[in-house]
């Protein structure tokens, strides 16, 4: 089975699991609001138009799109994907409808998972940072290299000192499953690097959508610990296969899927420092 095949089955059963909860409105600032339901879309009211991050799918985006309604009749001037994986990027039809231009970076507008939901990007920007300027306001665009997907981007509010992470930092929970299509290293060195942007508020897009820096340094404590445990197996001479199970790292257990992700997470791990993957 080739590899687009099974990340489309797998992210096919994510949305499934998503679907199952009630979406909601959260108002995290004037004109910022976050939409859905344990994964969640992000969209800016300017004063020439509305900015969305992400439509996830039909139905988060059907109620995206209600919720802007309800706000304001400007029109949808950009619609951003924050990476390339469809369980983020499905749904936008409804707003190339409205005439939304559909932007990314260079690396996931070319390495887009193949969905027949995904409306092909219109533009793509590159390099590490870029600032999106659109009815006076600024939206700061951060790529740092390959994490969680690729082209992955950090959105920057400056108007409300605020930062958007999509899966890099997720809180009250571990890290997601086997971490598909990650590379674990980057991901905490660039977790590093977020850090050192200016903010306040942290919003986030899977299980609780607002947060701050607290939130970021238990991702990256998180990860340290994963490291340091699987490591610390390794060196112990614990055999190679029995090595998931026997990693334990109780000052997470309060997390959720700990026990059902935990082993999958240092599987990760181990596969990254014994063949480079």
């Amino acid at each position: 089975m080739k590899k687009t095949t099974i990340l489309m089955l797998f992210f096919g059963i994510v949305n499934l699991c998503y679907s199952q909860s009630e979406i909601k409105e959260y108002k995290v600032q004037d004109s910022l609001y976050l939409v859905g339901d344990r994964v969640y879309s992000l969209y800016y009211i300017t004063p020439d138009g509305v900015v969305v991050i992400d439509p996830i799918n039909e139905r988060i985006a059907s109620e995206t799109l209600r919720s802007i309604r309800s706000h304001t009749d400007l029109p949808i001037t950009h619609v951003i994907y924050s990476h390339n994986h469809w369980d983020h990027n499905s749904g936008g039809r409804i707003y190339k409808e409205q005439g939304a231009t559909f932007l990314a970076h260079e690396k996931a507008a070319a390495n887009m998972t193949p969905n027949e939901n995904v409306i092909e990007p219109d533009a793509a920007w590159s390099g590490d940072k870029t600032v999106l300027e659109t009815g006076g306001k600024d939206i700061e665009l951060y790529f740092y290299g390959q994490n969680h997907g690729n082209g992955m981007t950090v959105f920057r509010f400056p108007e409300y000192n605020a930062v958007f992470t999509v899966d890099l930092v997720v809180p009250d929970r571990v890290l997601y499953a086997y971490l598909p299509d990650a590379k674990p290293k980057q991901w905490l060195e660039d977790l590093y690097e977020i850090d050192k942007l200016k903010f306040d508020e942290l919003y986030m897009a899977h299980v609780r959508p607002i947060g701050d820096r607290s939130d970021l340094k238990l991702q990256i404590r998180y990860f340290e610990d994963l490291y340091a445990a699987t490591e610390k197996a390794m060196a112990d001479g614990t055999p190679f296969f029995e090595i998931p199970d026997k990693v334990r790292m109780p000052q997470y257990e309060n997390l959720k899927n700990y026990d059902e992700w935990l082993h999958m997470n240092v599987w990760r791990i181990l596969m990254e420092k014994s063949i480079g993957q």
